[in-house]
């Protein structure tokens, strides 16, 4: 069907695109810790000597109430040896910190006392759980498989917020991981107090006759000298995290923890919106009760089995609106309950975003439970379809062995969904497939080696659908299977993880039938009609399509200098959208960077980070001949340098500067299937800066300016993000944001009308696109206690888009355009005839175009001037009334409207955003934590 290019042939042609790479790129009741009755622990610092603490069983009654005065903290050693890791490494912290740990065959137990000499400058502000803030807090951090790679996070705020966090790969977090546990504060004239009780059955450890010794952190968080200290040092110039703990030994856990965890729950959805007059299927309300069970079982004492029956897959946070021009799909992050937890273990090195690769992942799951995509009968006057994709089932397995082996084994089934459709002029219902049922299925397996610093990893999906046999889902694959190999290997350096050598490969297959893979040719991703494209091309037959994904890069970290390069193919058969999540297409990649930072405090500057980065973009075209240089910039598909700096000032002020330059490249999305086209040469400038976030109030500008070559255009953007704490447990913030944008190449449609031989036959149709928009995030959180809180979230965006005027390519692989004049509308006899005085003209909503100048109408496309209104809102109620059982009230507001006018006008368009139609939606969910 096409050539896939090996790793062979393409890898020496990266030898020299590396090189040619490189050349861009240079309260009030007082308690203390009770005087221990054996010797303190002697503690090394992280850096110099491995941190080390002896845990002790505890002995007598303990409550955790946050006093310290239980008998059984007084075995226990006590730690006081911390070291300042920001803002001066490896300093004597401001103020004393001491730490005591015990554990029995049920949990862990620490206590802690955070010394301050004037106790009113602690930040004691209230959050939800698990929100980020600024506060005065206290972390414990735990890696019972002493692995270096994956660990548990436990943090507790002066005021009593809990936050907790699953760590893997020894740099990564999951901050969806949600944890039982238990602590309690106390503020007093010393300063404050903590304890904390983690259930062992809230982690994953093995159960053994013998003493173990597990990764231990403590971290102190003080926000009036915006000051962070250790236990063991976190260095800012090493690379990774959990790898960087202390140890704690003595711990004796031969008894499996039992973890059987059932959440049953129930939901009640009201739903309102306007009603259309002769639609039988809404009239205006809708409730929806539903519920299920979540059920997560403990296989051992390092696995767990999560199944669901009748899932709860729904979000109570909405996602936020988006006007998306482009060819490619928006990604939206996952909210599922189901779906986040453990989410982590099927992460795999590939899937990564940003503007090197694009969105990319093998695993994405948003594609269970999607939206249903049968439209239904062509000439029925009403449908009705579900929103989502019901799942019948789905389970999961997921753990990690003593020996470092990580697995993570995921299935689900979906339902075929139903739709039906209303003729008015018989007046009668008829039936249709909505969606087909499906099959999904993930695995994962990773095994690490040298405590962490070398791993190998392996990962697949697999997804079926059961199509109709009536042909309506033949645009869709039955099969799609993808497969992956990653690694990682880190050496050299006093803790031989200075150098890391990574990279992945992973391949693709489609299959379905022809029309199905017919369709996958032509999508944005692989636009294997282009015209140009020797290389590739149309094969109506095939039912299959196999593609693959490579890279690997070199990285270097140290005290001063980091550097890294790389190198990858993506083919042109690589293709996982149905079950993954791609929104880039064939290339070969290259690219280096190298940086210089600073993180001790100087003259002006606290800390500071200075960095260059480039990559470079070709097609495959470039093999043919790579000794031709015309080849070279005619396969050039995209690439950049960046200059940019990183600074924080004494006062904790911060400032961010980035300069980007992007030479000319050939694009082959701009013509949609067409020919390649010139994409002219951008220089970018970005600012951004913010006060100090430890305050109370504080507010962070942005600005950035784009302009393109060869009159292409130009963008402004710029915002305010305005932070303010008017009392500890309200927090208010605003984010506006304003931007304008110039595109002189904005794709309209193409028309076969009149063979035009410069662009390969087809005329391509541009617009020169003024767009404007405006959007206020506007946020308000309040926490009445730890576990009480209301969150209000408003996004009200307008937005215009005004075509100046229309322009046909006027040859490929150029920024050449033949410009069409405006003109007024000739009509005889009320039927629209051409454009008089002109080449193009508009009426009632339809854009009209005469290719030859004769006055006669060629080819017509809807008008695409626009302006969106809409605004996004929820409220959301959470009262967590016992650890694990939540109840949520949430209000959810949505209005959207479009209008043609073309130009922006926030008077008119602010106004008429209120009286656009609204929808709410109303819901009631409870769920009940059982362990059993």
């Amino acid at each position: 069907m096409q050539t896939e290019y090996g790793a062979g042939r393409a890898a020496f042609a990266l030898a020299a695109l590396v090189i040619s790479g490189a050349g861009w790129g240079l309260s009030a009741q007082e308690s203390a810790l009770s005087p221990s009755t054996v010797s303190a622990t002697t503690v090394f610092r992280g850096g110099v000597a491995p941190a080390a603490v002896e845990a002790v069983r505890r002995a007598g009654a303990l409550s955790i109430d946050g006093r310290l005065d239980d008998p059984a903290w007084q075995p226990a050693p006590i730690i006081t040896d911390f070291v300042q890791g920001v803002p001066l490494e490896g300093a004597e912290p401001s103020e004393p910190t001491e730490v005591r740990v015990v554990f029995d065959d049920r949990a862990i137990y620490v206590a802690a006392r955070m010394y301050e000499a004037d106790p009113s400058v602690i930040r004691a502000r209230l959050t939800r759980r698990d929100e980020r803030g600024s506060f005065d807090s206290f972390k414990l951090s735990l890696d019972p498989n002493r692995d270096g790679l994956t660990g548990y996070e436990f943090e507790v705020s002066a005021a009593g917020a809990e936050t907790d966090k699953y760590l893997f790969g020894d740099t990564q977090e999951d901050g969806n991981w949600d944890a039982i546990w238990d602590s309690a504060v106390e503020i007093d004239a010393l300063g404050w107090t903590v304890e904390l009780r983690i259930p062992l059955s809230q982690i994953r450890y093995e159960a053994r006759s013998d003493v173990q010794t597990w990764g231990i952190n403590f971290e102190r968080r003080r926000l009036e000298t915006n000051e962070t200290d250790y236990f063991a040092l976190q260095s800012r110039t090493a690379r990774g995290r959990v790898s960087q703990f202390g140890t704690i030994d003595g711990l004796q856990l031969t008894r499996a923890s039992r973890r059987v965890e059932v959440r049953p729950f129930a939901v009640s959805q009201y739903h309102t919106a306007p009603a259309e007059n002769g639609n039988p299927f809404f009239d205006g309300t809708e409730l929806e009760p539903r519920g299920g069970v979540d059920v997560s079982m403990g296989i051992g004492s390092a696995f767990s089995l999560d199944a669901t029956v009748y899932p709860d897959f729904g979000q109570v946070e909405v996602d936020p609106e988006v006007i998306n021009l482009t060819a490619f799909e928006t990604f939206f992050p996952e909210k599922r309950p189901f779906f986040v937890r453990d989410a982590q273990i099927f992460t795999f090195a590939g899937s990564r975003g940003g503007r090197m690769g694009g969105g990319k992942a093998l695993f994405f799951s948003r594609r269970i439970g999607r939206e249903p995509r049968g439209n239904g009968p062509y000439d029925a006057d009403y449908r009705e379809t579900p929103n989502l994709t019901s799942i019948l089932g789905a389970a999961k397995l997921t753990g990690r062995t003593n020996a470092g082996l990580s697995v993570g084994a995921m299935a689900a089934v979906t339902g075929r969904e139903s739709g039906q459709a209303y003729f008015a002029e018989s007046d009668s219902l008829g039936a249709f497939v909505a969606e087909p049922q499906a099959e999904h299925a993930v695995v994962r397996l990773q095994q690490d080696f040298r405590g962490g610093a070398s791993k190998i990893g392996v990962m697949g999906t697999g997804l079926r659908r059961e199509l109709p046999g009536d042909g309506t889902f033949e645009f869709l694959a039955s099969n799609a299977y993808s497969f992956g190999v990653d690694f990682e290997h880190q050496w050299g350096g006093s803790r031989g993880r200075d150098f890391r050598l990574w990279g992945f490969y992973s391949s693709s297959l489609v299959q379905g039938s022809s029309a199905a893979l017919l369709r996958l040719q032509r999508n944005p991703i692989h636009y294997f009609q282009r015209p140009d494209a020797d290389y590739l091309a149309i094969d109506s037959t095939a039912t299959s399509m196999f593609g693959s994904d490579w890279r690997v890069q070199l990285e270097k970290e140290g005290e001063h200098w980091t550097w890294g390069t790389w190198a990858g193919q993506q083919t042109p058969g690589f293709e996982v959208n149905d079950f993954g999540f791609l929104t880039s297409g064939e290339r070969l990649d290259v690219g280096a960077r190298v940086g210089y930072r600073d993180i001790r405090p100087g003259n002006l500057f606290r800390n500071y980070n200075i960095s260059l980065f480039t990559y470079h973009n070709f097609r495959h075209s470039v093999l043919d001949d790579i000794r031709v240089r015309s080849n070279w910039r005619r396969a050039y598909d995209a690439g950049a340098a960046w200059l940019s700096g990183r600074f924080t000032f004494l006062n904790n002020w911060g400032l961010n500067l980035n300069v980007s330059y992007s030479p000319e490249g050939q694009s082959d999305t701009q013509t949609r299937g067409g020919p390649l086209m010139m994409d002219p040469a951008e220089l970018n400038f970005r600012l951004d800066a913010n006060s100090d976030r430890s305050r109370a109030f504080h507010v962070s500008p942005r600005f950035s300016y784009r302009i393109a070559g060869r009159g292409r255009g130009h963008d402004m953007s710029t915002g305010l993000n305005i932070s303010f704490r008017p009392v500890p447990n309200w927090r208010f913030s605003v984010n506006p944001t304003y931007s304008s944008t110039r595109d002189g190449a904005q794709y309209v449609t193409n028309t076969t009308v009149s063979r035009y031989a410069p662009t390969y036959g087809p005329r391509y149709v541009f617009g020169d696109l003024q767009r404007t928009r405006f959007s206020m995030d506007t946020r308000l959180n309040v926490s009445f206690t730890p576990d009480l809180s209301l969150q209000l979230f408003a996004q009200p965006l307008l937005s215009s888009g005004d075509y100046l005027g229309y322009r046909q390519l006027g040859a490929a692989e150029s920024f050449d355009f033949l410009d069409y004049t405006e003109g007024r509308i000739l009509r005889v006899n009320g039927a629209v005839m051409g454009c008089a005085d002109g080449t193009t003209c508009v009426w009632d909503s339809t854009r009209y175009f005469d290719i030859d100048g004769d006055g006669a109408q060629d080819f017509s496309t809807r008008d695409r001037d626009f302006n969106i209104r809409s605004l996004r809102g929820n409220a959301v109620f959470r009262w967590e009334y016992r650890p694990g059982s939540e109840l949520f009230l949430v209000w959810q507001h949505a209005r959207r409207e479009s209008a043609a006018f073309g130009d922006f006008d926030l008077n008119r368009d602010f106004r008429g955003l209120f009286s656009t139609p609204a929808e709410n939606i109303l819901i009631v969910k409870v769920s009940h934590y059982l362990s059993i």
